[in-house]
């Protein structure tokens, strides 16, 4: 056990160093993750894929996120991940703006759901006119999703129902049991392995359709035959043992190649993403 918590904390503390600038060493690969999880639970979901993309490469491998979504899609236009790791929309802007390949997206579909306090007043969406909702990120999925959903029944997220941003989703939930937030936004995967306290307290007042899951890309100074070494190599990461376990925590199901009809299928959120800026 000892061990397990000295590799654990190393581990983060590597991680942490490399918040604040993604860079590799040498012939070292960068791996970002996107934020949508606490540093800590990055690091325990997502070492065994991080291991694996180097075994396939053979090229060791660093593994860095960035403080916040913006600053993620910043570090990705700079060129400063080989790999990421990203959700849908991020993955497509970096695709169509900066070059990125193609790799695998998750058999999971992002399915957003809304929750409020069981013995709170917040039934549905509507109930939320002059309430708070809080969500990870407004460059998010889920942002676009849950404002789309309430445009639907004429409330603007932001002006009729206030944002409140914590600083990742896995701080959602406990930001709603709190009372920091009427209601919160977030991705299935986060409520699934809610515990049983929040679970008990909090209710589903809405749930969106599929949208393509997560995506993995690739930078193209990796050349054409890593990244196509990679292409081949992620379908079948659910067969070895790392894989398995790795599925059974982040429950993204499994890799698998990512198509024309993805993409054009979070082509609208590629144009909420950047509109404005």
């Amino acid at each position: 056990m000892r061990v397990v918590i000295a590799r654990l904390v190393a581990a983060l503390a590597a991680f942490a160093a490399a918040l604040p600038h993604a860079s590799a060493q040498g012939d070292e690969l960068v791996f970002g993750v996107y934020p949508y999880l606490t540093p800590t639970q990055i690091v325990e979901q997502f070492t065994p894929l991080k291991e694996y993309i180097g075994k396939t490469l053979e090229r060791p491998v660093a593994m860095v996120s960035a403080p916040d979504f913006a600053t993620f899609i910043e570090r990705t236009r700079k060129g400063e991940y080989d790999v990421i790791f990203t959700a849908p929309h991020m993955g497509r802007l970096a695709e169509k703006r900066d070059g990125y390949s193609r790799v695998a997206q998750t058999g999971y579909q992002i399915v957003v759901v809304v929750l409020a306090r069981r013995d709170g007043p917040i039934r549905s969406l509507d109930d939320l006119h002059a309430r708070s909702i809080a969500i990870g990120s407004r460059n998010s999925m889920t942002y676009q999703v849950v404002a789309e959903a309430l445009k639907r029944r004429g409330l603007g997220l932001g002006q009729d129902v206030r944002l409140v941003e914590t600083a990742s989703f896995s701080n959602v939930l406990q930001a709603v049991m709190r009372g920091e937030a009427e209601a919160g936004g977030t991705g299935t995967l986060l409520w699934e392995v809610a515990t049983d306290d929040q679970r008990d307290a909090l209710r589903v007042v809405f749930q969106s359709g599929p949208v393509p899951g997560f995506l993995v890309m690739a930078h193209p100074r990796l050349g054409e035959a890593r990244i196509r070494r990679l292409q081949q190599a992620l379908p079948a990461f659910g067969r070895t043992s790392a894989g398995v376990a790795y599925f059974r925590q982040t429950l993204q199901t499994d890799f698998r190649p990512l198509d024309d009809a993805a993409m054009r299928r979070i082509d609208p959120y590629v144009a909420d993403l950047t509109r404005g800026k």
